[in-house]
Order: structure tokens, then C-alpha cells, then sequence
């Protein structure tokens, strides 16, 4: 079954970042893949990775001004229909075995794709594995909650994934993706949106609010 892998980026810094991600999902032992390059805002960028990066096999849009990880996100849930996505960064690399270890995962506890494999921490679900049936939960196929910018939403979407007793892991470490942490323009910029993010989160926690039962802010 084919899976698209959406990954938003912001920055130049992290080109040769996205290049060896790129590079890690074309060797991946599971193949039938697309994957969509989210430029956040940057036209040079944009014009860059078309430039380079068309070897494997990608799409590229771009957004015309910065919207940020969830804005971005969510715009591959809503453009492009696919039977299963992986919502990732731009400075991951992949495992070979790790999305066909993924999918065998998501087949045995959600065969009809209404679940979350995390790809990344054994609690958390910073990147994952989803099927369309848990995106149309969604109103506008907007899985993760469109009124935070960077952080607060992904807490708020293993929450719900924990919730409905629909999240897997994969107990094998080795095959959880490599994240690499930079301290770039990229993450400045996600880490400028924190304080107003966490505020927010508070604020939904407290008032019982959660994207995926309610849709209301």
C-alpha cells in the first residue's frame, strides 16, 4: 500500500539535512512511497530543492508565507489522498527496515488504518505512521490541531491516539528514526513560538480540550 511521507522545511540550513533524509527513505526495503517537500515560505528554498532534490522522485510546494510545522503539516493531509502517511521533520534519517516494520506494525493493530505507529519515542508520537481512516477523523483532514504554530499539537495528538486505545511503538530501538538536533535558524524560529504554544496548551489541558474529540479552541 502506498504511503506518502509529508516533510515541511523552513530553511537552507538544513538542505543537506533533507538531502540525507532523502537519501535514507530511497533506500528503504519498502518502496512504494511519495513523498511532498512542504517549503515553508522561502522561495529561494523552493527554488533550490527543485533544482537538486528532483532525483528522488519528490513534489514540492510551497507556502507563500511561513505558516509553521502544523500549518504545513496538515496541508499534505488535505491535498494529497493516500492510503497511509508518515508525518516527519526535515532532519530525520531512516532506518532501511523502519517503515516496512512500521506497516507490518499498523497492519497487525489497526489493519484498517484508523491508528498511530510512532516512528520515533516509545510514548510519544513526534513522527509517525497514519492511515487515511484516522485523518478523516478530522474536520479538513487537519490531524493536528491548526491553532498551535510548532509545539502543543503533537501532545495533544498522542493524547487522543492514547485515548482511543489506537497508538503502536515498535519496542526495537534500532528501529525508531535518528533525529538530529541542530541549534539553526529552523529551530529558533520553532522555538519562537514556544511560550505562546505552551500557553496554549495549558489553557486547553485545563479546560478539557482535546483536537480529536472537540474542535474548538
Amino acid at each position: 500500500m502506498s504511503i506518502m511521507i509529508g516533510i515541511p522545511t523552513v530553511s537552507p540550513d538544513r538542505f543537506d539535512l533533507l538531502r540525507e533524509e532523502l537519501e535514507s527513505i530511497k533506500a528503504s526495503t519498502y518502496k512504494d512511497i511519495n513523498i511532498i517537500i512542504v517549503v515553508d515560505g522561502d522561495a529561494k528554498l523552493y527554488e533550490k530543492i527543485k533544482r537538486n532534490l528532483t532525483s528522488f522522485n519528490i513534489s514540492v510546494i510551497r507556502n507563500r508565507k511561513r505558516r509553521g510545522w502544523v500549518a504545513s503539516t496538515n496541508r499534505v493531509f488535505k491535498q494529497f489522498l493516500a492510503p497511509y502517511y508518515i508525518y516527519a521533520s526535515d532532519d530525520l534519517v531512516f532506518p532501511p527496515d523502519l517503515i516496512k516494520n512500521a506497516m507490518k506494525l499498523m497492519r497487525e493493530k489497526f489493519p484498517d488504518g484508523d491508528g498511530v505507529v510512532t516512528l520515533g519515542r516509545r510514548h510519544k508520537a513526534i513522527f509517525g505512521l497514519i492511515g487515511n481512516k484516522w485523518v478523516e477523523r478530522f474536520p479538513s483532514r487537519q490531524v493536528f490541531c491548526p491553532f498551535y504554530t510548532h509545539y502543543g499539537s503533537d501532545p495533544e495528538h498522542t493524547e487522543l491516539a492514547h485515548k482511543l486505545e489506537r497508538f503502536a511503538f515498535h519496542p526495537n530501538r534500532d528501529l525508531q528514526v535518528k533525529h538530529y538536533r541542530r541549534n539553526d535558524e529552523t529551530r529558533r524560529f520553532s522555538r519562537s513560538t514556544r511560550d505562546v504554544d505552551r500557553a496554549l496548551y495549558r489553557d486547553r489541558q485545563e479546560r478539557g480540550r482535546l483536537w480529536g474529540v472537540d474542535f474548538e479552541r
